[in-house]
């Protein structure tokens, strides 16, 4: 008799493990293709309605025209909408509507199309035994919804009271909150668009929800309002000071609140508080970012000047209260602005070329001027400055700084290590500039000189008038002599000259002395000729020298004729 040995059968196994496992390799790989052919399926799942109507297997586009068609005589009919006894109608056609696509088929295809392959799977699947019915959204218009859900809104809500939270010095005051019932409008206008196609007695019924106000818990209040005394703070924004207060610190046992929130049956809670003040209030912080006056200067106006005085006000108010920080540059064009009567600037007199014309704006080159010289007595760094081409009698000569938007300026730079701040005023007659700031050196004091360096004899031109008298004389302009100067900061310690430096060179044209000639022939009635005559008080030009020697701080006011401005390009004049 033959013996079989076991080891003998070991082949045949191997033979069948492996037929086995190739098998199960092949209906996977057949499940995979058979998966991916369904998951790949470019048209909507089975399994998926919009409202009535099965869209499964249907294209996008199929799927959409055929609910359109389904759902098209509805796009007409009128919903009323109800909320308690307040009643609306609302005409479908009236507000456009119609069957918004990207939230109905676009949807429909979206369906089961994100995740992994075998959760798409598994949810592609479940869509068999569990339909998905999607509702045929609309689009309409929404402004003439919304108004209709905001008038029911607005009788049906009753607005309630949060829970309110006052700080007292030793104590806290939380007085709770009452409920109130609001209808949540965005909700609300969600809904209509999704249910207006499908209700069946066209009423869509909004129901107000109540609002519970917020419990009050010790441990929420006390992340809320508790912490750490903060120190007022400031930025420097568009050249204005912005202070953040201080804030003081306060804090509470988070577990005796509690207790006390728990026993109280009232409206009211009472918890006590610590306060810890801030180390630096917002009043104490500027008052320190500005310690010292850094220089201050004043110029005389004629305030019975109503225009001119309107507009060297108006340029004061305009860098009143200015702030630059270490390092920053100040334009008087950038901040004053253009000079237009839309913004508020007048019509005075201003120079144009050697003449005195009207033009918008004349007034505020004498601001410029005062603040030329405060900015100087200030010890501060001047970047730009032009004088006038004609002398200016509000500032002694070669103390003045002229303007003209968009082509002249003046610009100082903060050369100090603190912020400064401009005070500026105009009012009575004084226009007055201070600069405010942090003064290095407590001993060091800046003074200002000048000296002319040669003048210009002035033209006197005469222009015949056959229209008056032969004889008389009469001023259609003063002249002025021309002159230059040199002005120089004189800096000081305890009262000593340490250095005497250049700040400008100043040249000012002469402006011609224009006489009217009279040539009309006396009536010959007359037997004797008459003495020329000349209008009264007129100075000649050899009387308008410059003033030499050591200025003044504050001048008179300019004489009627003498124009203080400079104008700007196209709205003031031009310089020359």
């Amino acid at each position: 008799m033959r013996t079989i040995h076991a080891d003998t059968k070991l082949p045949n196994k191997k033979k069948i493990l492996l037929i086995v496992a190739l098998a199960f390799l092949a209906i996977l790989f057949t499940l995979m293709l058979v998966a991916g052919y369904m998951l790949n399926n470019p048209r909507i799942y089975k399994g998926i309605f919009i409202g009535d109507i099965d869209v499964g297997g249907l294209s996008t586009e199929t799927a959409f025209t055929t609910v359109a068609e389904h759902y098209h005589d509805k796009l007409s009919q009128t919903v009323t909408l109800r909320s308690g006894d307040m009643k609306i109608e609302l005409d479908l056609n009236a507000l456009n509507a119609e069957l918004d696509a990207e939230q109905t088929a676009q949807l429909a295809y979206r369906t089961a199309r994100t995740g992994s392959t075998f959760s798409r799977l598994r949810e592609m699947i479940s869509l068999w035994t569990n339909p998905l019915v999607l509702p045929p959204v609309i689009a309409c218009d929404e402004t003439l919804l919304l108004e209709a859900v905001h008038k029911i809104a607005d009788s049906i809500d009753e607005p309630g009271q949060d829970m309110a939270i006052s700080i007292g010095e030793t104590e806290l005051m939380i007085t709770r909150g009452v409920p109130g019932f609001s209808i949540n409008q965005d909700k609300a206008m969600q809904d209509f668009k999704a249910t207006a196609l499908t209700l069946s007695d066209n009423i869509f019924s909004i129901e107000p929800e109540r609002v519970l106000p917020t419990v009050p818990i010790a441990n929420d209040i006390y992340d809320e309002i508790c912490g750490e005394p903060i120190d007022a703070t400031y930025t420097i924004e568009n050249q204005r000071l912005v202070i953040t207060d201080e804030q003081d610190g306060i804090s509470f046992d988070k577990v005796a609140a509690q207790r006390i929130i728990d026993e109280t049956s009232g409206d009211v809670i009472t918890i006590p508080i610590t306060k810890t003040p801030a180390a630096i209030t917002a009043q104490e912080l500027e008052a320190n970012l500005f310690p010292d006056l850094l220089g201050s200067y004043s110029t005389r106006y004629n305030a019975g000047d109503i225009a001119r005085s309107h507009n060297v006000s108006l340029a004061a108010e305009k860098i009143n209260q200015v702030v630059l920080a270490p390092g920053d540059v100040f334009s008087y064009n950038t901040t004053v602005g253009p000079r237009t009567a839309a913004r508020g600037f007048r019509t005075a007199n201003v120079y144009v070329g050697n003449k005195i014309e009207p033009g918008i704006g004349g007034g505020i080159c004498q601001v410029s001027s005062t603040l030329f010289n405060a900015v100087v007595l200030a010890d501060l760094k001047i970047e730009q400055r032009t004088n006038h081409s004609l002398p200016v009698s509000y500032v002694p000569l070669g103390r003045d700084a002229t303007v003209s938007y968009g082509s002249v300026d003046f610009k100082f730079s903060n050369n100090t290590q603190a912020p400064i701040k401009i005070v500026a005023s105009a009012s009575g007659g004084v226009n007055k500039i201070s600069v405010f700031g942090t003064k290095a050196n407590q001993n060091r004091t800046i003074d200002i000189t000048t000296e002319c360096t040669g003048t210009t004899t002035a033209k006197v031109v005469q222009k015949e008038n056959p229209d008056l008298p032969v004889g008389t004389i009469e001023v259609e302009q003063k002249g002025s002599n021309g002159s230059s100067h040199n002005t120089y900061k004189i800096i000081k310690e305890n009262g000593r000259i340490i250095k005497s430096e250049l700040l400008t060179k100043s040249t000012y044209v002469a402006s011609d002395r224009i006489e009217i000639i009279g040539t009309a022939p006396l009536p010959e009635s007359v037997d004797t000729v008459a003495e020329p005559t000349t209008a009264p008080a007129e100075e000649t030009p050899s009387a308008l020298a410059p003033p030499t020697g050591q200025p003044v701080e504050v001048t008179d006011a300019p004489p009627p004729v003498v124009p203080t401005e400079t104008p700007a390009a196209q709205e003031e004049g031009t310089i020359l």
